[in-house]
């Protein structure tokens, strides 16, 4: 592997220009070496290029919508699955472009970066907390497409009346973020500590000094034994935030790791 193929990676998941899909992509190498980022990248371009092909055939854009849809859940196969998946596969978007399958965060990344690339007004959004994709067309006007199983739902909102819920937009860094918190989350569950860190470092990247990532980062630290380092980040959160409900936890941690390291000299 070249270091000049490493360095593009770097460019691709710390540049707020390109697209979160991509980045979601990019980021992949992170925690898995031999992943074929570049197979994904190929992947998407051709369903890009397909989607083009299919929504130029309409003039109507309800219509070309409903095709590129329809395309996407029926003659591109992208689902959820019933099948014992792990949750860190279902919810990369490397593996969902590569496999087409994921969980509904995977699903909607991959749908909303395609939609966009092809000239939809397409947002990615969370309705009372699930991932939905919506599609608008004019300022009271746009469709929810459910990732999973990309039931559509058409809203039409009254001129002059305001909505009683607004979906909570997520912009193109707000995807991404929320992409690695998740896969953080999932690595962790299925106790793969070193691939849960790299997400942790990444998001860390993005935000800074958050002292609920640097606990997080402590933990995971502490899990792959790295004590010294586990002990800086997790008395980083005890200093920012000694209020928290949790800190007695943190500070046991911290009583257990100097404990640990007497032990040891």
């Amino acid at each position: 592997m070249s270091d000049v193929w490493l360095d593009d990676q770097f460019d691709l998941e710390h540049s707020y220009s390109v697209s979160a899909i991509k980045r979601c992509v990019a980021a992949q190498s992170q925690w898995q070496a031999q992943a074929k980022v570049q197979d994904a990248y190929d992947q998407l371009a051709q369903f890009t290029q397909e989607a083009v092909s299919i929504s130029q055939r309409f003039d109507d854009q309800h219509q070309a919508l409903n095709a590129v849809v329809d395309c996407f859940y029926t003659h591109w196969g992208f689902s959820g699955t019933q099948q014992d998946v792990p949750e860190f596969r279902l919810n990369s978007v490397y593996f969902t472009l590569l496999y087409r399958t994921g969980n509904s965060l995977a699903l909607g990344i991959v749908l909303h970066g395609i939609l966009s690339d092809i000239g939809f007004d397409a947002e990615l959004v969370l309705v009372d907390q699930a991932v939905m994709v919506q599609v608008n067309f004019s300022e009271q006007e746009h469709y929810l497409i459910e990732p999973a199983s990309g039931q559509q739902q058409w809203y039409l909102q009254p001129e002059n009346e305001e909505a009683d819920h607004s979906p909570e937009l997520l912009v193109e860094e707000e995807i991404y973020k929320l992409y690695l918190a998740h896969q953080k989350w999932a690595f962790i569950a299925a106790e793969r500590f070193g691939s849960a860190l790299a997400c942790a470092d990444l998001l860390l990247d993005l935000i800074g000094d958050d002292p609920y990532e640097r606990r997080d980062r402590g933990y995971l630290l502490n899990q792959i034994n790295r004590p010294e380092l586990a002990k800086e980040d997790l008395s980083f959160f005890v200093d920012e935030c000694p209020d928290d409900p949790g800190i007695e936890i943190v500070r046991h941690q911290i009583d257990e790791l100097e404990n640990n390291n007497n032990t040891l000299h």
